[in-house]
């Protein structure tokens, strides 16, 4: 079992902190984390149903997306993490004594993502969640400087705020439906309450829905209660940020998308949580487009991108139409590896440079080419550019926008994405090229192209889909919006 594996392998760190030991076992552990969970992936794709397992372990299309996307990044992030804080205990940002507990809170965050998308029950999901809070507040403040400090308590803050909300919207879901299903766990369970999903009343449910998406909004990051995205991302250890928004924000989203789905089949329908999703999306859309432009921190600039894509996926699970929903689906797997892959090639550029100022940042292409070639192709992968796969899924995902009698929404989403495009080629242009700085490390092995992966196979899914992901895909339609 892949979560018994995340919690072992966390207890396993903190027996030593040398460097060979550390790296084995982190090894060891990203087999068995990949064969436990492709093996459960690949047991729920093959059933009939696309469902499998039993109690309170249970998969679906939609968790098995999620869980996909939760091991590839793990493995890719904690990969890089052996080469990156090694560097980091050189350069004495923190003791080598210290490197153990960082591998013990990496494998305590697997592990509550991973209960997040192995349960089918909503009050499990709001634990694992809060679990997340818990273990990434030790990773954001891991350095342990004013300014680390300062974004942990801004984001525990914030996100146990957000989460208390969730709580809340998940307490009037029980009461709304215990005197139907019993005061047990099944009356949680989202495979259970599509049996009563017409016989609740429409108030309190609507009351626990609106409490629970703006709880678990706080943590997917939209706006206007992002406050504490672009600090944490920013503070946090490169490798931490990359799950953070690759991984993290997604499983919160997935907890909304669990209370979306039951609610299309109450007496609210589709519009209630559709609208409020939509509303989300397209501010947190339009207040990232400045927030971009005017940026000159590059990890708070992808912190604020994380917010327009998480916006750009609530905008197209929000529509509700097939095409929209499809298009964010993939998107959401794609975003994930296209940040995954920025957030680890900028943590290797700060290292180089010393800096996370842009504008300190200058002649990339001289001193580090592999790294500007990546840095250009993830350029176009996140601004959504042919032949990348976002744009495949963005053009999903806008075009509803249209075909659902929303043209002026889609003008001005277009509108801002462009902008968004604008501003990131102009901040990434100014690093690539100019003179460099003589504070910048020259010099860099043809194997750091091995960190362009993710972004290869974000290119290859703009050309083509396999038949095998489009089924799982166009599976995971039918779990969002009912059976349609």
């Amino acid at each position: 079992m892949f979560i018994g594996v995340a919690v072992i392998a966390a207890v396993g760190m903190l027996f030593s902190a040398k460097d060979t030991y550390l790296k084995l076992l982190n090894s060891v552990a990203l087999v068995l984390l990949t064969l436990s969970g492709g093996w459960t992936i690949r047991k729920t794709l093959s059933q009939g149903s696309y469902a499998y397992g039993t109690g309170i372990f249970y998969w679906d299309a939609l968790s098995a997306l999620l869980l996909g996307v939760i091991i590839m990044i793990a493995v890719y992030v904690i990969l890089f993490s052996f080469g990156y804080m090694e560097e980091e205990v050189h350069e004495k940002k923190f003791p080598r004594t210290r490197l153990k507990w960082y591998y013990f809170w990496i494998w305590i965050f697997m592990a509550t993502m991973l209960l997040v998308v192995s349960t089918p029950n909503l009050g499990i999901i709001w634990v694992g969640i809060e679990g997340t809070t818990l273990a990434t507040t030790l990773l954001v403040g891991f350095y342990r400087n004013k300014q680390a400090i300062e974004a942990a308590w801004k984001y525990v803050i914030l996100c146990v705020v957000g989460i208390s909300f969730a709580l809340l919207g998940t307490m009037l879901l029980f009461a709304s439906v215990a005197p139907l299903l019993g005061q047990s766990l099944s009356a949680l369970d989202w495979r259970m309450l599509p049996k009563v999903a017409g016989q609740l009343d429409p108030t309190l449910f609507r009351l626990g829905a609106l409490f629970a998406i703006v709880g678990y909004g706080a943590k997917v990051g939209f706006a206007p209660m992002h406050a504490w995205l672009p600090d944490a991302h920013s503070q946090a250890p490169s490798p931490v940020s990359a799950l953070l928004s690759a991984v993290l924000l997604n499983c919160a989203l997935y907890a909304i998308l669990r209370w979306y789905s039951f609610a299309r089949l109450t007496a609210l329908g589709p519009d209630f949580v559709g609208t409020i999703l939509m509303s989300f999306g397209f501010l947190s859309l339009a207040l990232m487009t400045g927030f971009i432009l005017l940026q000159k921190d590059i990890k708070r600039l992808l912190a604020y991108s994380s917010v327009e894509h998480m916006g750009i996926l609530a905008i197209g699970f929000g529509l509700g139409t097939k095409e929209a929903v499809w298009g964010a689906s993939l998107h959401l797997l794609l975003h994930g590896l296209t940040k995954a892959n920025l957030f680890v090639i900028v943590g290797r550029l700060v290292q180089k440079t010393g800096t996370r100022q842009m504008a300190r940042i200058r002649g990339i292409f001289k001193v580090l080419p592999y790294t500007g070639m990546i840095m250009v192709l993830g350029l176009l992968s996140i601004t959504g550019t042919p032949p990348f796969g976002t744009f495949r899924s963005e053009v999903s995902i806008l075009s509803g926008l249209f075909k659902t009698g929303h043209p002026l929404l889609g003008f001005f989403s277009i509108l801002f994405l462009t902008v968004i495009f604008a501003g990131f080629l102009y901040h990434f242009l100014q690093m690539l090229y100019g003179k460099p700085s003589s504070r910048h490390q020259p010099g860099e092995s043809v194997s750091t192209l091995a960190l362009a992966i993710p972004l290869l196979v974000v290119l290859f899914l703009g050309m083509f889909i396999p038949q095998s992901l489009n089924q799982a895909l166009n599976q995971v339609v039918k779990v969002i919006l009912g059976g349609v």
